[in-house]
């Protein structure tokens, strides 16, 4: 007699334990699948800031300094003629200088939109969110398609976008140690950058490999008086909030968010990725002593540094 083998199926419970063993394993893999992500990611930015870097040394190589941190005209320290002085709190401030990511386009391979600014009127920006109220459109559409163009290398892949996505970028210039404002004055400015700065590389008397020359300045950050999430650091545009600057006032350690905040600012867990003058990078953490903090952005103090 033959018999008819009949084919034997999974119970509902073991269906469930199967799923739920699945579920644990991806569970279990997700983090390492982030961290994996994220790793990358913070690869990347820190070969953005690499590229920064040597941009930086091969426009003190061909110039025989430094750009500045921002330039445009201006009467003296905190004295700034219309159509360059911010409208809104008078001749002190500019209104749509040109920060540093714009002199060093040709040296990242961005001659292309280097060739289409004009640096004879103000820059453009799409949006300025400032203290809740919106101000931009500002400064001259001749400038618009060179503010809206902006090359990769100034965007880390950590940093969530913020709209408009493609006119932020996410790191500063060293400012010096606090004295307000690098972007309205010269007196005093003891960073690697200012407005209508020169420095060179013999400047930095306390040593490249001691000196910052750019930090994380995620564009998401409440930044001055930019608000937070809405686009604080544009590509090439400042007025008086600083953008494009990083400083190191008491304050101003990373991850702060006081109103008048010049801070460094990453999404990257625990602290800021920064290069050094010399080329080198570090990650800064949350934790360093703030006056071994303060020290790495003044280039001509005489401190020492010491480990950290």
């Amino acid at each position: 007699m033959d018999h008819k083998v009949r084919a034997r199926g999974f119970t509902l419970i073991e269906l469930l334990v199967v799923i739920a063993i699945i579920a644990v394993l991806i569970a279990l893999l997700l983090p390492a699948v982030q961290q994996a992500r994220e790793a990358a990611r913070r690869s990347q930015c820190a070969n953005n800031l690499h590229q920064l870097v040597t941009a930086m040394h091969n426009y003190e190589s061909t110039y025989t300094c430094f750009p500045p941190g921002s330039i445009g005209p201006m009467v003296g320290d905190n004295n700034f003629a219309a159509p360059w002085a911010d409208p809104s709190v008078g001749g002190c401030c500019p209104w749509g200088h040109f920060g540093w990511p714009a002199m060093i386009l040709p040296q990242i391979d961005g001659t292309n939109v280097y060739n289409i600014i004009d640096f004879t009127v103000p820059a453009y920006v799409y949006s300025i969110i400032e203290n809740g109220a919106q101000r931009g459109p500002a400064g001259d559409p001749k400038n618009k398609l060179a503010a809206t163009s902006m090359p990769p290398v100034f965007v880390c892949p950590s940093s969530p976008r913020a709209q408009p996505a493609n006119q932020n970028k996410d790191y500063g210039i060293n400012g010096g140690t606090g004295t307000c404002c690098p972007e309205r004055a010269q007196t005093g400015m003891n960073g690697i950058g200012f407005v209508n700065s020169s420095v060179r590389m013999g400047h930095i008397i306390d040593g490249t490999s001691n000196t910052l020359m750019f930090a994380e300045l995620t564009h998401t950050t409440k930044h001055s008086w930019l608000d937070a999430n809405k686009g604080s650091n544009p590509f090439f545009w400042v007025h008086h909030p600083s953008e494009g600057y990083v400083d190191a006032t008491a304050q101003d350690i990373p991850d702060t968010v006081s109103d008048n905040n010049r801070a460094a600012e990453s999404h990257h867990v625990g602290g800021v990725q920064a290069i050094f003058s010399d080329g080198h990078l570090r990650f800064i953490s949350d934790n360093i002593d703030v006056n071994t903090y303060i020290r790495l952005f003044s280039r001509n103090g005489n401190e020492v540094v010491g480990d950290f």
